[in-house]
């Protein structure tokens, strides 16, 4: 059984490969290409939700969360255009 320090760990070093890849992200295609494979796991919450939580938690930046929810939200609001848009 692993105990609370082993998986605060992991979620750190799961939460840390999520940051880089948000910061890899140049457009809307690699953001959703990102969603798709986060959904593909149901222990991971909602992209929308972790971005959130990283930023209450300081962990991004509020320019980086901007650009992610605002695209996140254009995408539920206007359908699923997977047009290729830079960030």
């Amino acid at each position: 059984m692993t105990s609370t320090a082993e998986r605060t760990i992991q979620a750190t070093a799961g939460e840390d490969t999520l940051i880089d890849a948000l910061r890899g992200i140049r457009t809307k295609s690699d953001l959703m290409l990102l969603q798709r494979r986060l959904t593909q796991n149901p222990a991971n919450p909602p992209l929308f939700i972790w971005v959130c939580n990283l930023l209450i938690a300081r962990r991004i930046s509020r320019g980086l969360a901007a650009r992610i929810l605002s695209q996140l939200h254009e995408e539920v609001v206007s359908g699923s255009s997977h047009e290729s848009v830079d960030l």
